[in-house]
């Protein structure tokens, strides 16, 4: 039975347009006025009205220099890989050519500051020692996370563990849908419209207004935790079929392969290639099988190799321990039957089964000689 979740729908899709402007923040109050003068030709009130009260917040406070130290990092913040490359890269670039962007914080009751956007550059610029950093600042937004996810989900790219994790947070955050209930239930969903046949239309809904998402939404015949689910999703610009396909199965990684997106870089279509390099896919332990994806992930970072050649990689590697396991499975079977047979009683047996057991045995021991001299054979 499917709880209500309690949103409403005609309101999921409000703020889709203001994702790419929120960007806009970090930006000196000029770029920000001539973009609100580009928004009015696109002749979208609702987006000019919001970048003119975000306007109105930063215009009377400008530019200002805070103490690095009284910054925090924002909880909220869907981007979990900051790689120690990215960092130094940043800390470089800081170093020669100095802050050419302000970062933007938010303003804590205590005095202090929350980063809401600008976290390499805060981490960059404290690998540098330096002691301060020049920022704009705005007010706590309401829905904070939601309002940084679309900052970030069309602009930094994101990898995709991080927005899988950031994307189950927001659905969650939004009903009241259990975070690992929510790949279950948009899997559902996309199943259910491809026996439909009609998936196809969810890509045509991504662009559509939000009164064309939501009226196609609710025709599609889709249950109502997935309506909720589908519905979210293209109120932040993304198709539900692709978040499926590409994004969710990120949540399933095993530990060492989240490890190796967030520190290391390693994409996520390799990560998921990895991934079937599994325990119960190989026959082995699970040390054994962590071992193995350590060694092909050293393999792919080292030589930069693609997609494709990872894949053939992990094929290969599937197929010689497949081939190791059912070897395995034959000696484990052979020896299996000779221990029964040298095992069998012969006491209180009746003549007439030890008769059939004879003639059982001479058959096989048959089908045995012939086996050794097919192997004799070859073998010459």
């Amino acid at each position: 039975m499917v709880k209500k979740v309690g949103v409403d729908l005609s309101n999921l899709f409000s703020g889709a347009e203001y994702s790419q402007e929120v960007h806009e923040l970090k930006e000196t109050i000029d770029k920000l006025k001539l973009e609100i003068i580009q928004l009015r030709s696109t002749d979208n009130q609702e987006l000019e009205t919001k970048i003119h009260e975000l306007r109105e917040h930063l215009v009377p406070s400008g530019v200002l220099t805070v103490a690095i130290e009284q910054i925090d990092r924002n909880p909220e913040q869907p981007r979990r890989t900051f790689t120690q490359e990215s960092i130094t890269a940043i800390a470089l670039s800081l170093e020669s050519n100095g802050q050419q962007e302000p970062i933007i914080l938010i303003a804590q009751q205590d005095g202090r500051y929350l980063l809401f956007d600008g976290e390499r550059r805060w981490r960059g610029a404290k690998q540098l020692n330096w002691a301060t950093l020049e920022a704009v600042i705005i007010p706590q937004p309401e829905a904070l996370h939601r309002r940084v996810l679309l900052a970030s989900l069309h602009r930094e790219n994101l990898n995709p563990l991080d927005t899988a994790e950031a994307l189950v947070k927001e659905i969650a955050v939004q009903t009241d849908l259990k975070i690992e209930d929510i790949p279950r239930i948009l899997r559902a969903g996309v199943r259910r419209l491809e026996r439909q046949g009609t998936l196809v239309k969810i890509s045509e809904l991504v662009l559509a207004s939000p009164e064309q998402q939501q009226q196609q939404i609710l025709l599609l015949g889709l249950g109502e935790a997935e309506q909720i689910v589908f519905c979210i999703l293209l109120s932040l610009l993304l198709n539900p079929a692709s978040v499926n396909t590409n994004i969710f199965p990120m949540l399933a990684l095993p530990d060492d392969l989240k490890q190796a997106i967030r520190e290391q870089g390693l994409g996520g279509i390799h990560a998921l290639s990895l991934a079937r390099l599994s325990a119960k896919t190989l026959g082995v332990s699970e040390a054994v099988a962590r071992k193995l994806r350590t060694r092909i992930l050293k393999q792919i970072l080292q030589e930069k190799l693609s997609v494709a050649q990872s894949r053939q990689i992990v094929s290969a590697e599937i197929t010689h321990h497949t081939q190791q396991f059912d070897s395995s499975s034959k000696r484990k079977q052979v020896d299996t039957i000779i221990r029964q047979v040298q095992e069998i009683p012969l006491v209180h047996i009746k003549r007439s089964q030890l008769v059939q057991m004879r003639e059982a045995l001479q058959k096989k021991l048959t089908e045995i000689e012939s086996a050794l001299k097919q192997e004799d054979s070859t073998e010459s």
